[in-house]
This record gives structure tokens, sequence and C-alpha cells, in this order.
């Protein structure tokens, strides 16, 4: 079974691969550029690439090459998502379109997707092609809730269906290129399902901090789907509640930039019950994700597995 330290170590050799390949092309792009590729946040993709896969009986080599990728991924997409939504922090830090522009930070996306690409296209035909797939799927993901914003007619199943392919996407890609590479006997759908659900949960529980975290907590500004007119999950169930949805939209209309909206939103979605009902539905999604965990065929990181996923709901960043 996979020790703290081993694993320690393994998401070490992943954040060391992602700067040395940022690195080769600094001679060309200059390294204030390059790094942003590469700059790791909390590195929980990672983490669950490396636990899955060790519970699938997955070489460390390739794992550690997935989880690359898949960070690689996310920041293109983290990349262009704060161009979309004009962000000014992420990580604590001034975003990349803050710095250098919304033009230099898509084409940082880009090149951080291209090097994702280079990093499982090794790993088997497959996993390339189903990349490709993924990115698209995030993509629409992300245009879906684009044409959705200041929608007050969203329902439960549309914002699964968009955190499906803008977050789970990329889970998905992950279990189901792990499943490829195990050797071990297994049932093939249950990783990418698997990781799929896993996705959706960390959206769930990143759409609920965006009410309740503060600043120095999450790294970036709070509210901002408020302030962006996006409807989450916790604001969803409000509406679909007939005693709650004349308050919500007054809250709602009245709401835009600035802390107290906010602040006001938040404290409503609490007292009404409503944030505590979209942390039930991301609980649903952890008994499922713990369920197919269950059945993976290295029993030792499969329970060391299924502690990170309980962790990553009751997270407080």
């Amino acid at each position: 079974m996979p020790t703290l330290l081993a694993l320690d170590a393994a998401l070490e050799r992943v954040r060391s691969g992602l700067e040395s390949r940022s690195r080769r092309i600094s001679g060309r792009v200059g390294e204030r550029l390059a790094e942003q590729m590469s700059r790791p946040g909390k590195m929980l993709r990672a983490r669950f690439c490396l636990l899955l896969g060790a519970a699938l009986g997955v070489e460390a080599e390739k794992a550690e090459a997935a989880a690359r990728g898949m960070e690689f991924v996310h920041n293109a997409s983290l990349l262009h998502d704060d161009c979309v939504d004009q962000a000014r922090l992420r990580r604590g830090r001034a975003t990349p379109n803050e710095i250098f522009g919304v033009n230099v930070a898509l084409l940082l996306g880009d090149l951080a997707f291209a090097q994702g690409l280079e990093e499982v296209v090794e790993l088997t035909p497959q996993s390339a092609r189903r990349m490709i797939s993924t990115a698209r799927e995030m993509a629409v993901g992300e245009l879906q809730e684009e044409f959705l914003k200041g929608s007050v007619n969203v329902t439960v199943d549309a914002y699964l269906g968009v955190i499906s392919r803008k977050t789970g996407a990329l889970f998905e890609w992950c279990g189901a290129t792990l499943s490829e590479l195990s050797s071990l006997p297994h049932a093939e759908a249950d990783p990418p399902r698997l990781g799929s659900a896993a996705g959706m949960l960390l959206q769930i529980i990143d759409d609920i901090h965006d009410y309740v975290s503060t600043e120095g907590t999450s790294g970036k500004e709070p509210g901002r789907d408020l302030c962006e007119r996006r409807l989450t999950l916790p604001a969803i169930l409000a509406l679909n509640d007939a005693a709650a949805r004349p308050e919500f939209l007054r809250l709602w209309e009245a709401g835009g930039e600035g802390g107290d909206s906010v602040r006001r939103m938040a404290a409503f979605l609490e007292s009404s019950g409503h944030l505590e009902a979209a942390r039930g539905r991301g609980r649903e999604l952890l008994r499922s994700v713990r369920n197919w965990a269950a059945a993976l065929p290295v029993k030792g990181p499969a329970r060391e597995f299924c502690g990170f996923m309980d962790a990553m709901e009751r997270r407080e960043f």
C-alpha cells in the first residue's frame, strides 16, 4: 500500500516534471510566461490520478505521466476560464490575464493544452484520442454555462450536465486511461464513471465555496458566480423551492459586484438550508464513488483513495 511519504514523493516528481517541461519553451517565450503553464495549485487532480492508479495496479511512471497530462490540461482550462470571467486572482496571485493581458493568457492556455496532449500521447494511442474528446467536452460544458448566464430557468439536470462536461470529463478521462493501463481484473466501466462522479463532486464543493469561502482561503475572489449571474446548485435548489424562490429572486436582482450582496445571498442560502442541500447532493456522489472504489483490485490503495475522496468532500479550500 502506498504510504503518505511515497505519495508525497510521487507528487513532487509530477511537480518537477511540470516545471521542467515548461522550461523547455522558456527560451522561446520567456521564463515568466512559460512558468504560467505549469504553476501548480492544490494538485487535487494529480493526487486523484496517483491514488486511483495505485488502486488499479498501474505502473507508477505511467500514472505520473497521466497526472502531468491532467494538470497541464486543467491549467489550460483555468487560463481560458479566467479570461472569460475576467478574474483578477487565482491561487492567491494575480491571473496571467491580469498581468499580461487576455490575448497572452489565451495563447498560454493553448500551449498548456498542447503540452498536456504531449504528456499522454505516449501512454497509449487511445489515451490521446480520448484527451481530444475530453477537451471538446470541457469546451462544450463551458459554452453551455456561458449560454445559461443570467437565466433563472436552469434546472438541476442542466447544471449536472454542464459540470459533468466542464469538470467531470477530465476525471473521466483519467479513470478510462488508468483502466486501460491496468493489467489487473476489474470492471472497466467503473473507473471512468467513478472519475466523472468525483469531478462533479469537486465542482459542487467549489460552487458552495464560492458563496462561503474568503479570498484568503480560496485564493480567488469570492462570489464570482453571483457577480457573473451564474446559477449553481445552491441557487438552483432555492429557485425550485416555492417558499424560498421570492426572496432568492429579490437577492438575485439586487446582486452584483460587491461583498455585501454576496454575504446577503450566502446568509440566505445557508439559513434556508439550500447550501446544506447542495452538500447533500455532493455526499450522494461521494457514496457512488466509494461503492465503485470498493471494487478496485488493490484494496489498500483503494481504501486510501476513499480517504482522499472523503477529505475532498469535507474540504474548506
